[in-house]
């Protein structure tokens, strides 16, 4: 887990003025020149120790020149295979390069991890930028001066030119809730390689390849038996990869059903009696604090569990810190919440977590994914006493599913976590992929919530020196998964129920409470507490006459109305005025100018 940036055929000076990235690899770092080719690195050490771990790395027979921030989890197996067991007594770094360097990139398959890769290959004088299957670890770039500048966080490039917010996302994002995605960020001329993608770029210029189908592999998955011991071993084997470190390792515990099942998962392949410690966001407010379920959890589990309280006094001045390294708008009081609770933990010593990011949307979690399962059901006729299961734990009748179905594909899938607010003027309407619940999945997994939220973590996490990793995101178990058909996932009409079946196994009476939704203070808090500091930060944004007044029209409703549930839009605008006056930036200067979205 590091940071780099790096250049071929662009200007050296330029990028050699680059922020540095000292947050992401506070442990070592290096750098190299050849020809055309510029690399600096950062390095957070996780596995390996200094000097073989040194980057950039050079392959032996001086063919291949990379950086990479990431984890190859399954290195040593990989060393294995290629007859070079000793490769992994050097780390995941050096057996990568060697992989590279005898296999190029026709093998990307082998690989099991998280990672962003940059790698030049001198033999063909060609530069590859590569990103992991889900986007795990970020990478970004901009073509500029003949040559292409790389980073693995936006604010590197305000050493090339001045930054400006896209007036068409921003637009998206406040009158739609979308963020980016695929190769698009908040910033023109900023570009993210896409999950599971890979940009070459040499002389004839750039060329961009996707090496791995989601939905292609589900569809290849649904052809063969499957079984839920079969996913059960495919998920304590991602545990097992992920638990390789040289450092110490805890758990983001939230509770509910996936990170209690990766809490379990981890206890049968670590053992019973191993010393794990657990990490818990909390609220002294009983109204928004779920952590009482935690402690009784690891109470009955035998964990040690730390909670990490957020107080609305403390979000001022977290919230304008985080947004020098977010870089672009991020989620509210949940992120600023983790961004905490990786500060206590990197102050107590511990440097990587793991966590349940995942389990949702392989397995049909949130209600609009019990609202298309339903829709397939009645549409296709198939398990009728399952709809009725659904129906009833849903507290529905089938017109209103129907309705609300059609409304959300209508939407592309836009709506508020309890179905309200449909973006009936959303983008265009999804496209069906297998069936409707498989739809709206990929679309969370590849376009939506999972994108998001692995970008808001990673560098509320990296901020802080530190890795998270998801073994619920493996390719191998998320595919798994994903291919299951509706009665598997929603088994007894619960949802996750795979997931479930773990922790019934250990928490009896705990494995079939409905899910409980995110509920943080945030609403509440912006009413009450933060009352003085919403209002100061929305003046900022008002004054610098950039946004239409209609966008301010929801601000003054949610104070007028104090019964108003929803404050996502209120966030908004305290997020978009940190640009105003608080623009992103790390040890030298950087403006981002915030250009009109006046029509």
């Amino acid at each position: 887990m590091c940071g780099f940036t790096g250049t071929f055929q662009g200007l050296v000076p330029k990028v050699q003025t680059m922020p540095p990235l000292l947050h992401r690899g506070p442990d070592s770092t290096g750098q190299i020149r050849q020809n055309d080719l510029y690399m600096r690195h950062w390095r957070l050490a996780i596995l390996g120790e200094e000097p073989a771990a040194h980057q950039p790395m050079v392959s032996d027979d001086e063919s291949v020149v990379l950086v990479f921030n990431g984890e190859i989890y399954n290195y040593r197996e990989i060393a294995e295979q290629m007859g070079q067991t000793n490769l992994s007594d050097y780390g995941d770094t050096r057996v990568l390069v060697e992989f590279l360097a005898r296999y190029h990139l026709s093998r990307l398959d082998m690989l099991n991890g998280m990672f962003a890769i940059a790698v030049w290959f001198r033999k063909e004088d060609r530069l590859y930028l590569i990103r992991d299957r889900f986007g795990i670890k970020p990478l970004y770039y901009a073509l500029a001066d003949g040559g292409i500048y790389f980073a693995s966080e936006i604010k590197c490039f305000s050493g090339l030119f001045d930054l400006h917010l896209d007036p068409q996302r921003i637009a998206e994002y406040l009158d739609g809730g979308r963020y980016p995605s695929g190769e698009h960020t908040f910033y023109e001329h900023v570009r993210q390689v896409r999950p599971s993608h890979w940009i070459q770029f040499d002389r004839c210029g750039i060329q961009d390849r996707c090496y791995y189908d989601l939905m292609q592999t589900c569809r290849d998955l649904m052809e063969c038996p499957l079984s839920v011991e079969e996913y059960e071993h495919r998920f304590a084997e991602s545990v097992r990869l992920r638990l390789r470190s040289d450092v110490p390792i805890s758990l983001h515990y939230s509770g509910g059903a996936d990170s209690t099942a990766v809490l379990l998962k981890t206890k049968e392949v670590w053992g019973w009696n191993y010393p794990l410690v657990t990490y818990t966001m909390a609220y002294h407010d009983q109204q928004f604090d779920e952590s009482c379920f935690v402690q009784d959890y690891c109470r009955r589990i035998g964990v040690e569990n730390h909670k990490v309280f957020l107080t609305p006094e403390e979000v001022p001045a977290l919230a304008e810190r985080l947004h020098l390294f977010e870089d672009e708008p991020f989620g509210g009081i949940p992120v600023i919440s983790y961004y905490k609770m990786n500060q206590v933990q990197r102050t107590n010593g511990t440097i990587v977590s793991i966590e349940g990011q995942g389990g949702d949307e392989t397995f049909g979690g949130y209600l609009s994914h019990a609202y298309m399962a339903m829709y397939d059901l009645y549409r296709s006729g198939r398990e009728p006493e399952l709809l009725d299961k659904l129906l009833l734990s849903c507290c529905t009748d089938i017109h209103t599913v129907v309705t609300t179905a059609e409304a959300l594909v209508a939407s592309g899938f836009q709506a508020h976590m309890d179905l309200t607010d449909m973006r009936i003027g959303s983008t265009s309407s999804a496209g069906k992929e297998i069936d409707w619940l498989r739809t709206i999945q990929r679309h969370d997994i590849l376009v939506n919530k999972i994108p998001r939220t692995l970008r808001f973590h990673d560098r509320a996490s990296m901020a802080c020196g530190r890795e998270v990793r998801f073994p619920l995101l493996d390719h191998n178990v998320l595919t798994y998964g994903l291919a299951f058909d509706h009665k598997t996932k929603y088994a007894d009409g619960l949802n996750k129920a795979p997931l479930r079946a773990i922790v019934r196994r250990h928490l009896p009476g705990v494995y079939d409470i409905p899910k409980r939704s995110v509920v943080t203070p945030q609403t509440a808090w912006f009413h009450n507490e933060l009352k003085d500091w919403v209002w100061d930060r929305v003046g900022v944004l008002q004054r610098a006459g950039i946004l239409e007044p209609r966008y301010f029209d929801r601000f003054e409703r949610f104070y007028r109305d104090e019964e108003t549930g929803n404050s996502f839009y209120i966030w908004q605008l305290v997020n978009l005025s940190f640009y105003c006056d608080l623009p992103i930036r790390h040890s030298n200067s950087l403006t981002t100018s915030c250009t009109s979205l006046e029509s």
